[in-house]
């Protein structure tokens, strides 16, 4: 396989697209490809407006809101799909300016291990600002952040600048609890795809979250006959109805 089709983004008439008319929409060209069956992101840059799967390239099915999907920032691929897209995009309309009271953040995910660094505020906004280990930092993927803090896994570090409230936020320790009686827990180490036995089953469940990883039914977790499924560092607990 050509560098060219490595799990990159390739996007066409950028140049074309920064030229046109503010008012104007832009049309962009993208190759994303989910290599080893792995979750992808290929960036944009922000001012997504709209995504449409021209042409599968892969074996494995592209299907949108399972394989492949999209937000502001760009288009991912998972689970081998590969495709090329075409994006709609807004121009920005100003550039954003920086909040007052931002700090700089460092946070490490030491031997690959998910990490959490508090924050003394209620944070509003986070961004990467330099990235410092080897492993790719993406977000939502390998960091992510809330209210009270940046996280990090997968060997990501990298330095933050945060923004946001200067009241300082409390948060309760939050000790790892066996699934309640009647419930199956099931875990997605390291955002890999995972598969837990629960017997013969109707319908499946999600009743509490545990990981900071989004659990979202049909992406980042699912069921079978026999079995629920979880991916990309889903951690839950689930109720059965056999």
């Amino acid at each position: 396989m050509s560098a060219a089709r490595k799990i990159t983004a390739i996007v066409f008439a950028m140049s074309a697209m920064l030229a046109m008319p503010q008012a104007a929409e832009a049309q962009a060209r993208v190759q994303c490809e989910s290599r080893d069956y792995s979750y992808q992101f290929c960036p944009l840059g922000g001012g997504v407006d709209g995504v449409v799967l021209i042409e599968q390239r892969s074996r494995s099915a592209c299907v949108q809101g399972v394989s492949w999907g999209w937000d502001r920032r760009g288009v991912w691929v998972d689970r081998g799909c590969e495709g090329v897209f075409d994006v709609r995009v807004s121009p920005p309309i100003a550039t954003m300016q920086p909040d007052r009271g931002g700090v700089l953040v460092n946070c490490a995910s030491r031997d690959y291990q998910q990490q959490l660094c508090p924050l003394p505020f209620g944070a509003t906004r986070v961004q990467l600002v330099g990235q410092r280990s080897q492993a790719p930092c993406i977000e939502g993927r390998t960091w992510g952040w809330r209210p009270d803090g940046i996280w990090v896994t997968g060997g990501c570090e990298a330095d933050f600048q945060a923004y946001g409230n200067q009241a300082p936020v409390v948060v309760a320790p939050q000790p790892a609890q066996p699934p309640a009686q009647g419930l199956f827990f099931c875990e997605s180490r390291d955002y890999q795809y995972t598969v837990c036995p629960t017997g013969r089953l109707r319908v499946a469940q999600l009743v509490n979250q545990r990981s900071q990883a989004a659990c979202v039914y049909g992406q980042s977790w699912g069921y079978q006959n026999d079995s629920i499924w979880v991916d990309r560092g889903c951690a839950a607990e689930f109720a059965v109805q056999r």
